[in-house]
């Protein structure tokens, strides 16, 4: 198993890939619209940071993100726009690599990475539950030392 930068031959494998993980979804989730999906991931390409992870040369998963703001400011945070290993995919150490490789393509950027701030999460985890909405995900951050 390898990890590596992908190039514009990955693009098409790696909307497919987005389409899978959409699909899989445990909530209902709007429609993808092809045109903007293609825009994002060509653009993460060829100006963000996007990897793949292979097992016998096949695309077995995938990280994207790069840098961006808050809309508070203008200090450059660096984050993921997808992160998906296949489901058949997931016993291996696939996720583990992509993830440190997204993170070591941060640091070499010398960007702050991640975005979601303050404490108490779990008390602010229960007060959107009760007003019946369902987390459906999870963001962290990783301080500089």
């Amino acid at each position: 198993m390898e990890v590596r930068w992908a190039t514009i031959f990955d693009f098409s494998h790696i909307c497919a890939m987005l389409t899978t993980m959409h699909a899989e979804s445990e909530i209902e989730l709007g429609s993808i619209s092809p045109k903007k999906l293609s825009e994002i991931v060509l653009r993460t390409i060829n100006d963000g940071a996007v990897l793949v992870a292979l097992d016998d040369g096949k695309i077995i998963g995938s990280i994207g993100g790069g840098p961006a703001t808050e809309w508070w400011s203008d200090d450059l945070i660096f984050g993921d726009l997808w992160f998906y290993v296949y489901k058949q995919n997931r016993e291996s150490k696939a996720g583990i690599q992509l993830i440190k490789k997204f993170i070591d393509a941060g640091a070499g950027m010398n960007i702050k990475l991640g975005h979601i701030y303050n404490g108490d999460m779990d008390r602010k985890d229960m007060f959107y539950e009760r007003l019946g909405l369902n987390k459906v995900g999870s963001t962290y951050i990783m301080e500089n030392k």
